[in-house]
């Protein structure tokens, strides 16, 4: 009995410790998503907020019909550009960063 007890002993030890290396090697896997996530994660928390306050959606859309369509339009193309122009330096700052190191 004493035996199997002992095994018993070593082969909880070993799965413990075979554990540990998974959590941390599972830990350093998922650690270039934690950004990804982490912005899909706000995504989420904006769409819920939105769900919960639907009059924000008619007060903007209001807003957009009591302004100019075309005023409305323009500014949207404006911060598009705006949002690719922001996209591509980071991507390029970052790209440049990687490269020195």
């Amino acid at each position: 009995m004493k035996k199997k007890l002992a095994s018993i002993v070593e082969r909880r030890q070993l799965l413990v410790t075979q554990a540990a290396q998974q959590r941390s090697a599972l830990a350093k896997n998922l650690q270039p998503l934690q950004s990804s996530l982490a912005l899909a994660d706000k995504s989420l928390n904006i769409v819920r907020y939105v769900k919960k306050h639907p009059i924000l959606i008619m007060g903007l859309v209001s807003l957009v019909g009591l302004l100019k369509p075309m005023r409305a339009v323009t500014w949207l193309r404006r911060s598009w550009v705006a949002g690719l122009a922001i996209r591509g330096l980071r991507a390029w700052l970052t790209k440049s960063k990687t490269t020195k190191t």
